[in-house]
């Protein structure tokens, strides 16, 4: 017997979102039974490309003349009534299903995975392989691909760089889950970045987002990872090219000396109370250097070179802002030599051993609070935040007839000129003393005196970090020892 057109869902969805195909068959005593078997995906459209294909599979099975050399499987078909339009097979009889169920563990067994997918590759007709095509050809994971090519990618971006493509990589499987990269096609594409615009992404973001997966895809195609097409499926999808969405772009401003007063004022050291706090915009005021720069430092990368005290800048935006800067007399004066001394000495890795790395970088705590130090100040225009203090030393640099070369060293700034290829070559390696004596020209009408903290090596705060994280380290230890 078997059971009339049922018109309920053929898909169901388990509570993790993963979706599996419904088996529906009759026992011998002909009761109604359903089995689920899953189909790998969250995705509604890859589902149901992929029942379908599981049926056609078996259709094209029913019209072969010869006969299958899978296990059984020609009993498979000829014992099945398979429904195409909802992804259902019906059986007469728990021995029916029995069989079915022992054909596809052992195909599964001798090839790695069911047999429906496989076979609709080969049998399927025209219009349907055209369908399924992409899906269907094997390759890796994609969270095994991204992987490969991260690690690839580490001699060519910089560490920031390829945690933000990491965290989108993430995001995208979150989205469809970690499918062999096959699966994905450009209506995932269209529709992860039709997501993006809806969440109210700027097209700046969305354009970075998508090219980070486009520098993928164009990998894995040289790789011969992605052969679903020789074409990445980011390809058309960016909103505007570069030169449109620039011309809309505001720029960042610097400070003025005005709002630098009043960032800089005496109560500066009540408002940012910790090391980070108080030393990174400092830092980024005689630097021009990024926040993360900062923020990412390692003890041992405030030295002296030739004499010169200086920071060894690793952790740049791109390979090109890793550089080595003077430390200004003006931050020497305020102690942060004797602060780096002292994170060295308690023998931490990095400068500011508090932080943690997040999803925003171990800077994330410091931009919060100078965020908000800005608003305390009344500073509320938009175009100026935290990495205005990179723009106020290139203006200010450029303004005393700096040299360019030494601007661009000191900034990380190298080839954004414009300037020529042997420009660029001259300036990588350039002489301390004399990138010390144009960083020294910079000045500011501030009250040094009034800036410096009673004890700039902020020892009573880190001493109570290091107990904390101690007690912490214990605990941790005594619950893993008592753990069976």
């Amino acid at each position: 017997m078997r059971f009339p057109h049922d018109p309920s869902p053929r898909l169901k969805q388990n509570r993790h979102g993963v979706y599996s195909i419904r088996i529906l068959w009759t026992d011998a005593a002909g009761q109604r039974r359903e089995s689920l078997h899953s189909l790998g995906t969250r995705h509604a459209t890859t589902a149901r490309l992929l029942a379908l294909a599981f049926n056609e599979a078996y259709e094209r099975k029913r019209a072969m003349t010869e006969k299958p050399k899978l296990p059984n499987l020609e009993e498979l078909v000829r014992k099945y009534e398979l429904d195409m339009a909802h992804g259902v097979m019906k059986a007469d009889g728990a021995a029916d299903h029995a069989l079915m169920m022992e054909a596809l563990k052992a195909y599964k067994e001798i090839h790695g995975q069911f047999p429906p997918i496989q076979e609709a590759m080969t049998i399927g007709r025209p219009q349907t392989q055209a369908m399924v095509q992409r899906i269907l050809a094997k390759s890796m994971p994609f969270s095994q691909a991204t992987a490969a090519y991260l690690e690839e990618k580490q001699h060519d971006n910089a560490p920031q760089t390829l945690v933000e493509k990491g965290r989108t990589y993430k995001d995208f499987t979150d989205v469809f889950g970690d499918l062999d990269i096959n699966l994905y096609g450009k209506p995932e594409l269209v529709q992860w970045k039709t997501a993006d615009l809806k969440r109210g992404i700027k097209a700046n973001r969305i354009n970075k987002r998508l090219g980070q997966v486009n520098d993928f895809f164009n990998w894995a195609i040289r790789h011969g990872h992605y052969t679903a097409s020789d074409k990445s499926p980011v390809e058309g999808l960016f909103i505007a090219n570069k030169d449109k969405l620039a011309a809309k772009v505001e720029h960042y401003e610097p400070f003025t000396s005005d709002e630098l007063k009043a960032i800089f004022s005496s109560a500066y050291l009540e408002d940012m109370p910790k090391p980070d706090h108080y030393w990174i915009p400092i830092v980024s005021l005689f630097t021009g250097a990024r926040r993360e720069e900062i923020a990412s430092l390692k003890a041992a990368n405030v030295k002296t070179i030739d004499g010169v005290p200086c920071f060894q800048i690793e952790g740049g935006k791109t390979a090109d802002a890793r550089r080595v800067v003077p430390v200004h007399p003006h931050l020497n004066a305020l102690g942060f030599m004797a602060y780096a001394q002292h994170v060295q000495g308690m023998g931490q890795e990095f400068l500011f051993p508090f932080t943690t790395e997040g999803a925003n970088g171990r800077g994330k705590n410091a931009g919060r609070q100078f965020a908000l130090l800005l608003d305390k100040r009344g500073i509320k225009d938009d175009r100026k935040v935290f990495h205005s203090f990179r723009h106020t030393v290139i203006t200010r640099l450029h303004a005393l007839n700096s040299n360019p070369a030494h601007v661009m060293q000191i900034t990380g700034h190298r080839g954004e000129t414009g300037q020529s290829v042997h420009f660029n070559t001259y300036t990588h390696d350039m002489g301390l003393m004399a990138l010390a004596e144009t960083l020294g020209k910079l000045v500011y009408p501030l009250d040094w005196d009034g800036l410096k903290m009673p004890d700039p090596t902020f020892k009573a705060f880190l001493n109570r970090w290091k107990l904390i994280e101690d007690r912490n380290a214990r605990t941790a230890k005594t619950r893993k020892e008592k753990t069976p």
